[in-house]
């Protein structure tokens, strides 16, 4: 996934004059004064208030699951990300009349500072350096990860320790559990060789692939299919035409991330016309139109359920895919999926 990395460091001696306006330099405790040391998913060890108040994430994931644990009343920014911050803005006038740190893929730091949070709750993919300036001006950091579903889960884990909601948290994972267990109990079944070939193309064009050290692979896996891109390392590996050619996929899959280009684009690509998946019009755009089921955080487990009933629909027949997501998007931002303007492809329906 791409990483949002801290721009303008040079500003932190104004940061820091900001910071002494304010008087916040120094750590911030509860009113009665506890503390809490927690470990982070990247190793860094930090201690933090046991009274959070008000809290900045600079991150979708970590935005998603303060959202989660229903605090967030907490947050001094939106939190959400592009479309599905654009989605809660709709409907919720509290979260609209916050401050938007986050543009594009730039945070804007002096307005975060002056904010006052008490902790920030960042990605791991952000530099450790930078993290360590911010605590340095005054900002506790929380950084958590979700590369796998499980890791997903630690992050969820550990912002609910940090704010004292651990039994919201279990509760969260749970309901991410039972939704992966339908799916994984419905496949496992399936033998290997009659396992659709499936290739996750995303964000930049067709010739980039999801390879077997990314979280779609998982979700592919897990959804009954067989990732064609699982050989290779890193992250949106680099293939020729001729390469997808020579996998054939049964299936493609466009990331939910792509507004640039279609399915209809391949059908009209005399490269693919020998490729299975454009030949029998079996390319989908990944769910959803207000809020990304292929990115790290557990709502992609809502990507998984969508994935597995699309390429097997028979075994998923008895699943409503609407209500499925009505159901978790209420309990979990607030709002119902239909209500915050989410809608399906045909093949999720």
């Amino acid at each position: 996934m791409k990483r949002k990395r801290i721009r303008n460091l040079c500003l932190f001696f104004l940061i820091g004059s900001i910071l002494a306006v304010f008087g916040c330099q120094a750590d911030r405790k509860g009113s009665d004064g506890e503390t809490i040391t927690v470990v982070d998913q990247l190793g860094r060890t930090v201690t933090v208030s046991k009274n959070i108040k008000r809290i900045a994430a600079l991150h979708h994931f970590g935005g998603k699951v303060v959202f989660a644990l229903g605090a967030q009343d907490l947050l001094v920014d939106q939190a959400l990300y592009h479309w599905e911050n654009q989605a809660m803005a709709k409907v919720n006038p509290s979260f609209a009349a916050k401050p938007k740190l986050i543009q594009g893929h730039d945070i804007n730091y002096e307005e975060l500072v002056a904010l006052r949070p008490d902790i920030a709750i960042a990605y791991t993919s952000f530099d450790p350096s930078d993290l360590e300036k911010l605590e340095n001006a005054g900002i506790k950091v929380i950084a958590i990860r979700g590369e796998t579903i499980e890791e997903s889960f630690d992050g969820v884990r550990l912002v609910a320790k940090v704010l004292g909601r651990e039994k919201r948290g279990e509760e969260y994972i749970a309901d991410c559990r039972r939704l992966y267990d339908l799916v994984a109990e419905r496949t496992k079944a399936i033998p290997p060789k009659k396992r659709l070939k499936v290739m996750f193309a995303g964000p930049k064009n067709i010739y980039s692939a999801a390879t077997g050290q990314m979280l779609q692979n998982t979700l592919l896996e897990t959804a009954g299919g067989r990732n064609v891109a699982s050989s290779l390392n890193g992250f949106w590996a680099s293939v020729s035409p001729e390469q997808i050619a020579a996998w054939n996929p049964d299936v493609i899959f466009l990331g939910s991330s792509l507004d640039s280009y279609g399915a209809e684009a391949l059908f009209d690509n005399q490269q693919f016309k020998t490729v299975s998946a454009v030949k029998n019009r079996r390319v989908y755009v990944f769910p959803s139109n207000i809020g990304w089921w292929d990115y790290p955080a557990p709502h992609c487990i809502l990507g998984l359920v969508w994935a597995a009933k699309t390429l097997y629909p028979d075994r998923f027949r008895d699943v409503d895919m609407k209500k499925v997501a009505d159901e978790f998007y209420r309990k979990y931002l607030g709002y119902s999926f239909t209500a915050m303007g989410g809608k399906l492809p045909v093949s999720g329906l």
